[in-house]
């Protein structure tokens, strides 16, 4: 008899407060989702984060969290930090996601793919001496 694995996504719930506890228990339900709650004031938080390996960690971002660094992105590539608001909607993601940029080309092309689209438009006038902000036409 085989048994199918189902692919399914470890996130950590980085917080002991009443809105990450609901948080965790909203997402609990999700069967994609393997949910683990860390207590971040728990001596052994930062150890316990590598062990689970997460894919994601949802934290507060009303909360300081020294431990969930830029390091931390370095050292668990791939990983997802997502800092939520319980006071509002907002969310901020952070992602350790790399990418190999050898020219200032493929800088501009990963900026332009990653950054949301601005609808705003602009006039942008030059002066006699030129175009725009001095640079030629």
């Amino acid at each position: 008899m085989r048994f199918k694995l189902e692919n399914r996504t470890r996130v950590v719930v980085y917080g002991n407060t009443l809105s990450m506890a609901g948080i965790a228990a909203s997402l609990k339900v999700e069967t994609t989702l393997d949910v683990f709650c860390v207590d971040p004031k728990h001596p052994s938080a930062r150890k316990c984060l590598f062990e689970l390996d997460p894919q994601t960690i949802i934290f507060d971002r009303t909360e300081p969290h020294p431990e969930l660094d830029l390091a931390l992105l370095r050292e668990q590539p791939g990983l997802l930090l997502v800092g939520v608001d319980p006071s509002s909607d907002d969310v901020l993601v952070l992602t350790g996601q790399r990418n190999r940029v050898v020219s200032a080309r493929e800088l501009a092309h990963l900026v332009s793919a990653s950054a949301p689209q601005s609808t705003v438009e602009k006039d942008v006038k030059g002066d006699d001496e030129g175009g725009a902000f001095g640079f030629p036409n």
